[in-house]
């Protein structure tokens, strides 16, 4: 059970001249968690309507982009970036396809900053433009972009998804595509980077994700969120629950739950209802398709998430799925529909030690696979008549992603990501056993990343754990320790890191920097061991991994401590903010966006109750332990020298509130005994680590983190006068 008493009184701190420009008294808060106290001292910049904490988070903004604009070559960074952009005509993304042969997808023109949906009959056809966000509330200052796009099964209707610029929340509508109109009324408070869009088999309407509250600074935001159904013509404001905690009060679903419905294929005779969230793993349900709309019949449970499944695929009355299940690698196993069993399944494809299974995909001619290694060396392999086979890529990859039509046809789409190399997507060809690329995308070839090494390797924890690790330089680089170096990882929900394509990041080592991704526990690299070991009472892994890699290439002379900085986005915040710390010798710059600092009063946020599942709750004592132990903005010391730090936030954020980076860079501020800028970025038109930005936005966080990395590092030319 746990205690809590508050105490209120004002924090006064004295503060050198660098910090006096933007320092705000504290609130103290003193609280009792089972007999142990904990004090918090800007418990006061949580009421994000005093006007006090209003106007210092303006102040804050202020000085913040002020002193970035001074850096000389920010500016050449997001110049760099439109260059990189420039060298191809477009860049197409969201590409989807239907069983009909049809390709829908978005794309940005070089010069464009805003992407527009596009659709080809086939493959081969000529594309036709038919939507432009331009054109939506054009009377309206606000820019929206598109978000999600779902077309219906047979390709003649597709929905599209508008958020406003840094919004997660969206409307909804359908355009018909033979005559470019559109068919429906808009849909409201939708949240379609949550489960998607789900066509009803009969293309009538679908299925979505409704938010009831859509203020992202409402602590209730994100909370009794509901399945409805909307059919076409319909009234989109009457809201037909298909699956909520309202309208099945027997399953028990919490207020933080996302009640997810999927429809996998319009010829599967079940559909699929899921208590989504956090964790890794859920409960799921199930129904026969013509019961769907009903509430006469109730969901029956198809497994628990103690069955540790990832992903289903159902072929005729058999259920083909992927399981971490006394498997931490994964394995791909099948059970019956009529008569389920995930205890005892029949094992297709066992868990293999070289590499993690993260994905399948179901064919007319059989399995297909990916398995990764080390989360970064990814191969593609064929399974049929009880025979696993690797088939040969175009080019050999990290990352690689499938997509089928299901066990009807013979298709497979493949793509391939790689740290250095643009990404590309292919058709493959069953009977020639060949790739055909889908030119959707133009290749570039990037005359600036052609002597760009990668080399992969494995560092020794502190516990003798292996950790891997990426690390990206340009050819020729003298190790001498003098480099600037950046550090990137997350570590965090099983997510493995990379190898993804980013001109922004790359930017870092074209201007002669050397970019280190490692792949620290809690992600998914090594299976879901690798997960639970930086997990809840774990998490403290996660951040000795990185400290762990980050000495190591400094004992390898690829950089110094003084040339070294750290970069942490959303729960990787955790990461690079313990490893600050608890080593801040270790780095001269820390990089933070949308970084999660406070977790012990992670429950009290947005989206705080669904982290729960996978960092702990203060009301158990070793969970609680454990939250204070990776809470960043609680190991913040008094007169200790701490390395130069940029965070940066969105106001419009639904996933960490302002207030939890604000808070830490307060007590950072007051208690720093180093003369280093502390900056705070408020940015008033972003949300969450600039999801749904425009890309000049996105060019703008690049070159802001970018550039103060590489003036605190000491690089000559981003020195201000």
């Amino acid at each position: 059970m746990v205690k809590k008493i508050t105490i209120l009184f004002l924090l006064v701190s004295c503060t050198n001249k660098v910090k006096k420009t933007s320092i705000i008294d504290g609130v103290m808060a003193i609280d009792i968690y089972h007999d142990q106290k904990v004090e918090d001292p800007y418990r006061n910049i949580e009421n994000l309507e005093d006007s006090t904490v209003v106007d210092w988070l303006e102040a804050q903004s202020d000085l913040a982009f002020k002193t970035l604009n001074t850096i000389p070559k920010r500016q050449f960074l997001i110049d760099k970036q439109k260059e990189f952009d420039q060298e191809k005509a477009y860049q197409v993304s969201n590409i989807t396809s239907t069983a009909n042969g049809s390709y829908f997808y978005i794309k940005t023109m070089a010069r464009e900053d805003i992407g527009k949906l596009y659709y080809r009959p086939d493959i081969d056809a000529e594309e036709i433009l038919l939507y432009d966000p331009y054109q939506y509330k054009k009377n309206s200052e606000d820019k929206y972009v598109i978000n999600y796009i779902q077309p219906d099964w047979d390709g003649k209707k597709i929905a599209v998804s508008l958020s406003k610029q840094g919004e997660e929340i969206s409307d909804v509508f359908v355009i018909d595509v033979k005559t470019n109109s559109v068919l429906s009324g808009v849909v409201k408070n939708c949240n379609p980077n949550i489960g998607g869009l789900q066509w009803l088999p009969d293309n009538s309407g679908f299925i979505y994700l409704y938010f009831p509250l859509v203020d992202t600074k409402d602590p209730t935001y994100g909370l009794n969120s509901k399945s409805v159904v909307y059919i076409l013509g319909s009234d989109s404001e009457e809201l037909q629950e298909v699956f909520s905690k309202t309208n099945n009060p027997v399953l028990n679903l919490k207020p933080e739950d996302y009640p997810l419905v999927h429809i996998y294929k319009d010829y599967d005779a079940f559909v699929f209802a899921e208590v989504s969230g956090s964790s890794s793993f859920k409960d799921m349900y199930f129904k026969a398709k013509e019961d769907l709309l009903t509430d006469e019949t109730s969901w029956e449970l198809l497994y628990q998430q103690s069955d540790m499944v990832e992903k289903v695929v159902l072929v005729n009355n058999d259920i083909l799925f992927l399981s971490a299940k006394n498997s931490s690698n994964y394995h791909i196993a099948k059970t019956s529909m009529i008569n389920p069993d995930f205890e005892t399944p029949e094992i297709l494809i066992p868990e293999s030690n070289d590499g993690v299974i993260k994905d399948f995909e179901v064919t007319k001619d059989g399995i297909f696979f990916v398995r990764v290694k080390n989360g970064v060396e990814a191969k593609l392999y064929h399974f049929i008549e009880g025979k696993e086979k690797e088939i040969e890529i175009p080019n050999p990859s990290g990352k690689i992603g499938i997509s089928s039509k299901g066990p009807k046809y013979d298709f497979l789409q493949v793509s391939t990501y790689g740290w250095i190399k643009d990404n590309t997507s292919y058709e493959y060809d069953f009977d020639k056993n060949t790739f055909k690329s889908l030119h959707l995308d133009p290749l570039s070839h990037y005359k600036d990343f052609q002597d760009l090494i990668v080399e992969e390797v494995e560092v020794t924890s502190h516990d003798g754990v292996m950790v891997p690790m990426s690390i990206i330089y340009k050819k020729g680089i003298k190790k001498d320790g003098s480099s600037s170096t950046l550090f990137y990882g997350y570590g965090s929900y099983g997510y493995s890191t990379g190898p993804f394509f980013s001109t922004g990041f790359l930017s870092w080592v074209t201007e002669g920097g050397i970019l280190a991704i490692a792949h620290v526990r809690g992600g998914g690299e090594k299976g879901e061991t690798w997960h639970k070991a930086g997990f809840k009472t774990t998490k403290f892994n996660t951040w000795k991994d990185m400290i762990a890699c980050t000495k190591y290439m400094i004992k390898e002379r690829y950089t110094s401590s003084e040339k070294s900085a750290i970069w942490g986005t959303s729960a990787g915040g955790i990461m690079a903010g313990r490893a600050m710390t608890e080593r801040p010798d270790l780095y001269a710059a820390v990089v933070l966006v949308s970084p999660a600092v406070n977790m012990l009063r992670c429950e009290t946020r947005t989206n705080g109750a669904n982290n729960i599942k996978e960092f702990g709750t203060v009301k158990i004592k070793e969970e609680f332990e454990a939250l204070l132990a990776m809470d960043v903005y609680h190991h913040i010391k008094k007169n200790v020298e701490y390395p130069a730090t940029l965070v940066t936030a969105g106001v419009k954020d639904g996933r960490v509130v302002v207030w939890d980076p604000a808070k830490f860079v307060a007590r950072l501020q007051a208690y720093n005994s180093a003369d280093h800028p502390t900056l705070f970025a408020v940015d008033y038109e972003s949300g969450h680590g600039g999801m749904n930005n425009t890309k000049l936005k996105a060019y703008e966080l690049y070159a802001n983190a970018l550039s103060f990395a590489f003036w605190q590092t000491g690089h000559p030319e981003y020195q201000p006068e």
